[in-house]
């Protein structure tokens, strides 16, 4: 395989792969207190940059926190949780690679985020990009493999693809080398074409043999062999709810390989659906990979609320914790009883969370009101809040703390009042939803 990394990709050039439509974030005017907090940084950055020194990189247990509205980067300490600093990166994350080499024992140091047209790596060090990487499409859902040495990513599918369109192009599945200690690191090392399928999300068993992907135009689950790169089985998601298609869209594995959770639209798709899409949350058994088998099917008639987005599954397998952003709050079903167990508010609206390394808290950015909401898995309760940049959307934990720059700190306090600084690289949000369409 050819390898993608060929320097700065065609989406910096092209627009029209990101929502025309997109709102300004600013665009009701800035808040009073984040000007007096911004200027009183400024200034204190300003002062004191003769004599700033930056931060050690000491491992310690870190979420990193990526702020859509103003492209910074939150940091917070994972057993305080408190927010160490917000910096400015020039580009952001709606899905980064969460659930693998974030976890205490890891010794991983690199940030893989989905942005438009491809995905790009940062070092965590340093928050400096290492490599990017060109997919040819806008949307973009990569995970990296409990090895850290691939990163597997479904690129082109989104609910908003239109169902019939005459000559559609292939979307894809990629492996790439995620090794930084390896001579190919950043190079595409297997590619497979799928059709017009709209694979949209790549999520992996603990084992890291077997891939599972949500094809929301093509109504399966894709699994796919990591080594060697190739399609092991497609399995059909069934009959609809209600009316229209399933739409599966969104997946997870469980961290012991034995369940897989599947979000479905519910509906058609399009950009303008003729049937709406109500959604449902899908328990599947994939302890024999190659033949998953759906053990329920959790719609609105059993309790669920809202539309689910995305979900993460807690490390015993007993629960899990479903996006729902229409009504605020993060839903929470048990696995074991196959039913919602509750509704947590969390003060705004969130479409993905991530575990901290110690995989006790999980940590969810509410894009609505610029803070993380800390839930504790033993209590199964909201802990706290912690305050962000502007648009939090997506998260990953990991074991480096950041050797941040008064450069950074002093251009973070400049986007926070609304300039706008850098290049400001775009994530793939049709209609100002960051997730598949």
């Amino acid at each position: 395989m050819g390898n993608r990394n060929n320097g700065k990709t065609s989406y910096e050039n092209d627009r029209s792969r990101t929502n025309p439509a997109a709102t300004n974030p600013f665009r009701n005017g800035i808040d009073r207190r984040r000007v007096l907090r911004s200027s009183a940084a400024i200034g204190t950055t300003a002062t004191l940059a003769g004599c700033l020194s930056d931060t050690n990189g000491e491992r310690a247990p870190t979420v990193y926190v990526f702020n859509n509205g103003d492209r910074t980067l939150s940091i917070i300490d994972a057993t305080t949780d408190e927010l160490i600093e917000t910096v400015f990166i020039e580009t952001t994350a709606s899905f980064p690679a969460n659930q693998y080499g974030t976890g205490v024992d890891s010794e991983y140091d690199t940030l893989w985020l989905n942005v438009s047209g491809g995905v790009k790596a940062l070092d965590q060090h340093t928050l400096d990009e290492v490599t990017e990487i060109e997919t040819g499409f806008g949307p973009n859902y990569p995970n990296l493999t409990p090895a850290s040495d691939s990163l597997l990513v479904a690129a082109g599918g989104t609910t908003t693809l239109e169902p019939n369109l005459d000559d559609p192009d292939d979307h894809v599945l990629v492996r790439i080398d995620a090794d930084r200690e390896s001579d190919t690191f950043g190079e595409v090392t297997g590619e497979i074409e799928v059709g017009y399928s709209g694979p949209c999300d790549m999520t992996l068993g603990p084992d890291g043999e077997y891939g599972f992907v949500a094809d929301i135009a093509n109504e399966t689950l894709t699994v796919l062999r990591v080594d060697p790169f190739e399609i092991a089985a497609r399995i059909d998601v069934g009959e609809p709810a209600g009316d229209g298609h399933v739409l599966p869209f969104m997946c997870t594995a469980s961290f012991d390989g034995d369940l897989l959770l599947v979000e479905n639209g519910e509906g058609e798709l399009g950009s303008d659906p003729d049937i709406p899409r109500e959604g449902s949350e899908s328990i599947w058994d994939i302890s024999d990979p190659e033949n998953p088998v759906e053990l329920e099917r959790i719609t609105r008639d059993d309790g669920l609320s809202a539309p689910p987005i995305t979900s993460e599954i807690g490390p015993g397998s007993d629960v899990a914790y479903v996006f729902t952003p229409d009504i605020d709050a993060v839903t929470v079903i048990d696995l074991e009883e196959r039913v919602v167990d509750r509704e947590l508010e969390i003060g705004g609206s969130a479409i993905a969370g991530a575990w901290g390394p110690a995989r006790e808290k999980l940590y969810v950015p509410v894009q609505t009101a610029n803070h993380v909401a800390v839930i504790d898995h033993a209590q199964r309760d909201v802990l706290t809040t912690i305050e962000t940049g502007e648009s939090p959307t997506g998260a990953v934990g990991g074991m480096v703390r950041p050797e941040t720059t008064t450069g950074q700190r002093l251009r973070s306090s400049l986007a926070t009042l609304g300039l706008s600084i850098g290049d400001q690289e775009p994530t793939f949000c049709p209609d100002d939803n960051c997730y598949c369409g």
